[in-house]
């Protein structure tokens, strides 16, 4: 296999849209389906405490000439209130911070931008996956996914060397550390037969994180989700039209609760 020394950015910087679009369309879906539930009906759920921790991989995405390209590096932390941390770094760096008092601030460290909502309803232990699960269960006793189509395939002792659950969701394949609060310590996207992402484990650190993970200057500006991700000209090269409709839709989501809480 070839090996690209001079990174090729536009596919680099495509795949992080598609993982940022995803993941906050994800989110989008979350917030909407908050203003729906209805809260009598809700099920006690067994909470347990949260496992704090710190991991971080880097992502190479093989491309279907058999060339490798380095693509971004993640962070996922879990603080001991429940707050956690997904951050992204490739030319710039961008975070997803959820709150346990229910504030989720999103922002673009590159353009000193954030787009910040609260989600009071959410239980922090919501976000956290339960090793007891096999992690298929968050700590609220909840399946991770809505619906439930996560799939675990058996543990394996050779990632890292940590003990992993194994667990695959459609095209992705990952796998958690046990011992570790279910920390993510690989990763692999298919997202076609000849194009796959990988992500390898850099660093795993158990306790509590880095308290500057969490922190937001206050002359972050405050923006819609869409221009915080692609800048005041929304200019993206790699946007595809399903793209910009989850753009759209996170901006209208965003609005609307904005308004709701003014």
């Amino acid at each position: 296999m070839g090996h690209k020394y001079s990174p090729n950015w536009r596919t680099v910087l495509r795949w992080a849209l598609v993982f940022a679009v995803i993941v906050l369309a994800a989110q989008a879906g979350r917030l909407l389906h908050l203003q729906i539930k209805n809260r009598s009906n809700v099920q006690a759920a067994r909470v347990r405490k949260p496992i704090p921790y710190t991991t971080t991989l880097r992502e190479t995405v093989h491309g279907p000439d058999g060339t490798t390209t380095q693509g971004p590096e993640y962070t996922y932390s879990v603080r001991s209130d429940g707050s956690t941390l997904l951050r992204w770094v490739n030319k710039g760096t961008q975070r997803i911070l959820n709150y346990s008092s229910g504030l989720q601030v999103d922002t673009n460290d590159e353009t000193l931008t954030k787009s910040s909502i609260n989600r009071p309803n959410e239980s922090p232990a919501e976000r956290q996956r339960d090793p007891d699960s096999k992690c298929l269960n968050s700590m609220a006793g909840k399946p991770m996914t809505s619906p439930p189509d996560e799939v675990f395939l058996g543990e394996e002792e050779t990632i890292a060397g940590y003990r992993t659950a194994k667990i695959t969701n459609g095209s992705i394949t990952s796998w958690h550390a046990l011992d570790y609060g279910c920390a993510l310590v690989k990763e692999r996207w298919e997202f076609s037969g000849t194009e796959v992402s990988e992500k390898e484990l850099v660093a795993l650190v158990a306790g509590e994180p880095d308290s500057g993970l969490f922190d937001v200057a206050a002359h972050y500006r405050e923006v819609p989700p869409s221009e915080r991700i692609l800048g005041s000209k929304k200019e993206c090269a790699g946007c595809n039209e399903h793209s910009q409709i989850v753009l759209k839709k996170l901006d209208e989501v965003y609005q609307r609760l904005k308004a709701k809480q003014q």
